[in-house]
């Protein structure tokens, strides 16, 4: 059945052993269908009965929700649901960062039902001056070094997620189309797809996120502390963990570009270099230079963070990472955006 509205949620949940007392369906995302649920009291975990529990929801068709044109295979929602099972088997429970814990999944209709993570994103969050940038920055930093680093031993936590793969190329493969779009130079889009773009497909160190940016962040407070819980998994693929990096540290150059300069991709970068022992091979932090110079050249053109000016600039910033990167001009990287992972 399609799952597309709260009325059509209401009716297949009544054959399901979850009753509720209000169901809101949530804007953000453009993939899937989500839903808040608020429990009612006698199915509440909690035990104070003035006290509203809250679970996702989140369902797959075989489409994008935001645009059903685009298809897009709703075994998405497989991955995520066996990815969000199997890390805490092999993550530790110690850090403050955390991942959403599946309640149910049904694969017959792909809905996904799991803990509530919070009410904002990192990225709606980012100017509010009573959360602690730095310190968020620092920990997903840490957090994400450590999920790359202990599934490099386990390659078998997940099967291979082809689509994850496909669309994460996408920026990648129309590098030229948004460089010709403002008038730099088309080639360097080309031979960035053919070098790197191309290795998308058969990178295989680790277990990405894949989507790991500060829109996939929320913020669950607890006792005045802000405890960041990654969610959105259904992109996750075995790859190069670089491409997390340089996609995260990208979009927190966005926002401290944007809304006041708050340190959350030096942070970030320091978190994550301190955890992987203090330093990164060379080979790993180009990877990251060519991701995040990707992510720039292309998404400003795609997703507003500006004026038409302003948009040029950053694809103009992208451009210049990259070239940079071909030519392997390490003096000049080493004073740049990722100058805390040289």
């Amino acid at each position: 059945m399609a799952i597309s509205t709260t009325e059509q949620l209401s009716i297949y949940l009544k054959g399901s052993q979850i009753s509720f007392s209000s169901l809101e369906q949530l804007s953000g995302g453009s993939a899937n269908y989500v839903w808040r649920l608020t429990l009612t009291p006698e199915d509440s975990s909690d035990n104070d009965s003035s006290t509203k529990s809250t679970l996702i929801i989140k369902h797959a068709e075989p489409y994008v929700a935001a645009n059903p044109s685009i298809p897009f295979p709703v075994q998405r929602m497989d991955f995520e649901a066996q990815v969000l099972r199997a890390l805490p088997q092999v993550l530790s429970s110690d850090s403050p960062v955390g991942i959403p814990s599946v309640n149910s999944y049904d694969p017959t209709h792909h809905v996904l039902t799991m803990t509530d993570g919070g009410p904002r994103t990192l990225k709606a969050a980012y100017s509010d001056p009573s959360v602690d940038i730095p310190l968020l920055g620092e920990q997903l930093g840490a957090w994400l070094a450590t999920l790359h680093q202990t599934t490099s031993m386990h390659h078998d936590i997940i099967g291979d997620n082809i689509a994850a793969k496909t669309i994460y190329r996408y920026a990648y493969t129309q590098l030229s189309t948004v460089a010709s779009e403002f008038e730099f130079d088309v080639s360097l889009g080309d031979t960035i797809n053919q070098e790197y773009g191309s290795l998308l497909q058969t990178d295989k160190e680790c277990l990405c996120h894949g989507d790991f940016w500060p829109g996939n962040i929320l913020l669950n407070e607890t006792d005045g502390i802000q405890h960041p819980v990654v969610i959105d998994w259904e992109m996750t693929r075995y790859g190069c963990g670089a491409t997390d990096v340089g996609q995260f540290a990208a979009e927190a150059y966005l926002l401290d570009r944007s809304r006041g300069g708050r340190g959350l991709c030096d942070a970030f970068l320091k978190g994550y270099k301190a955890a992987a022992g203090g330093s990164l091979n060379q080979a790993f932090r180009k990877r990251v230079t060519v991701h995040l110079g990707v992510h720039l050249a292309f998404w400003p053109a795609r997703v507003s963070w500006g004026t038409e000016k302003e948009t040029r600039e950053m694809i103009g910033v992208g451009q210049g990472i990259l070239r940079k990167a071909v030519e392997e001009e390490w003096k000049w990287l080493e004073h740049g955006i990722l100058r805390e992972i040289f």
